[in-house]
């Protein structure tokens, strides 16, 4: 399971997240979280943000979320509670308010 902060940045693309076992892919790159034993911490590069933290078997991991601007309202939820997601398997739901098409 992975409790993930997403932090939103307004680009020219979409980050797409999906999560198997212990492994997050990011745009095509995987991840594997394995090696993180419940109570460790290690410092996050880019595109993680922070501390990666496994807590009780749960990996806490803020990422940074790119979106289209161009298809994006100009006006997204500033509550922080928005962007948090737990996900334990399959690709990230989409978190940011589109234009209708």
């Amino acid at each position: 399971m992975f409790k993930i902060t997403l932090s939103p940045i307004a680009s020219n693309k979409n980050t797409v997240i999906s999560v198997s076992g212990k492994t997050l892919t990011y745009d095509g790159t995987a991840y594997d979280f394995t090696a993180l034993e419940s109570g460790a911490e290690v410092i996050a590069e880019s595109p993680a943000i922070g501390l990666i933290k496994n807590v009780g078997g749960v990996i806490h991991i803020t990422l940074e979320y790119h979106y289209d601007l161009a298809t994006a309202e100009p006006n997204q939820s500033t509550d922080a509670d928005d962007y948090i997601v737990e996900l334990s398997s399959g690709t990230l739901q989409d978190v940011i308010t589109r234009k209708a098409v």
